[in-house]
């Protein structure tokens, strides 16, 4: 599962929960910041979210829009794999966060890698209205090296398979891609615009300090940046305003003064938290990757409020209410207003905790680089 990028909040305000629906998926993603890294909590967890638990979070949610009326929070169900839940009882879950929350209930979606995509899956789907993130790294040859079975099978004939099963009931999906420096950016996105592909997103791989290296270190010094600077070019020589890569549309608009909309840069606070199966509430998924247990707050929504975070550990209530300060480089550095440090997971070694930057720093100021010049070229 890749991480799902969330709005930015305003100051210490939970707008969306990610729920985790199941807590086990089909596939065996080699990047994944689930169950390839530090962290090991799912496995004490169990595979599905319980009726009971599901009832408590939105009881949570109601009585959090509640303290601050006018205000919705979005559910984004994740897994996992959440489709490998029964798809009636989705239908279930989804009719009762409509039912309950009313106004409170902001945006829906969710965030699959589509190869479990079911007509009864697109029907309930469709008839809620909900929107549909598919996770998928490329065509064939590239997506099957890492995102494959428990069998080591490739899963791209069925993530097009389930997209298709999605576009039939009339879901046009959006796309998230991990930036795989063994391939080529600009033939990414060409595949994406030859599948008829309009919303995509390119996401930096999760990694930390302490991990980086020996994943990526054989790449060169700026392999994000590599796969990045060419599939921006594309982007720009289409020159079709009806194409958004949210990446290089967040960092244009962060370029221009404006504040950007998304939590992988700037360094904002947390406007969000995720629910596993348990009820357990934890902070954003991709610090997974950091060290085991690092993102748990000890609270479950059975027994705590959203409101309670103080009660819990402190990282959690940091990332919401109190944020995280950026190493003197980022703050002596002339591309902090647009980078912002970079993704809070990105930051973490074992050594200095959130006090460095980003992992993917050289490969940020790179592509920064080459983004402001263009923008120069475009306007002499």
């Amino acid at each position: 599962m890749t991480s799902t990028p969330v709005a930015a909040p305003s100051a210490g305000l939970l707008r969306a929960l990610i729920v985790k629906l199941a807590s086990r998926c089909n596939l065996n993603c080699s990047y994944c910041y689930l169950y390839n890294h530090e962290d090991r909590g799912y496995l004490g967890r169990p595979k599905f979210m319980s009726e009971p638990v599901f009832g408590a979070l939105l009881e949570r949610v109601g009585e959090y829009c509640g303290r601050r009326p006018g205000h919705s929070m979005s559910l984004v169900f994740h897994g996992g794999e959440p489709m490998l839940m029964n798809a009636a009882t989705f239908d279930r879950y989804a009719t009762m966060a409509e039912e309950r929350l009313g106004d409170a209930l902001g945006r829906l979606s969710i965030q699959t890698n589509a190869t479990r995509v079911t007509a009864e899956w697109a029907e309930a789907l469709a008839r809620h209205g909900i929107a549909v993130g598919v996770s998928i790294d490329g065509p064939a040859d590239v997506h099957d090296r890492v995102r494959v079975d428990h069998g080591g099978r490739g899963s791209h004939a069925d993530a097009m398979a389930g997209i298709d099963r999605l576009r039939e009931a009339g879901i046009e999906p959006e796309v998230l891609c991990v930036v795989n420096p063994e391939c080529s950016g600009a033939g990414v996105y060409r595949h994406f615009r030859s599948e008829g592909i309009t919303w995509m997103n390119f996401l930096l791989p999760d990694v930390s300090h302490d991990n980086k290296e020996a994943i990526y270190g054989r790449f060169g010094p700026t392999p994000v940046a590599d796969y990045l600077i060419p599939a921006f070019d594309a982007w720009i020589a289409e020159d079709d305003p009806s194409v958004v890569v949210a990446v290089f549309q967040e960092l244009l608009q962060r370029l221009m003064g404006g504040p950007g909309t998304f939590d992988t840069f700037g360094n904002p606070l947390m406007g969000y938290l995720v629910v596993e199966t348990d009820g357990s509430i934890e902070a954003l998924d991709a610090l997974k990757v950091c060290d085991d247990g690092i993102a748990s707050s000890g609270l479950d929504v059975v027994s705590a409020g959203f409101d309670d975070l103080g009660l819990g550990m402190p990282l959690v209530h940091q990332a919401v209410h109190e944020g995280f300060p950026l190493c003197a480089r980022c703050e002596a550095c002339e591309l902090v207003g647009t980078c912002g440090g970079g993704y809070l997971p990105h930051r973490y070694s074992r050594r200095n905790g959130f006090d460095n930057e980003s992992v993917w720093c050289r490969d940020i100021i790179a592509l920064l680089g080459h983004m402001q010049r263009t923008i120069e070229r475009a306007d002499a």
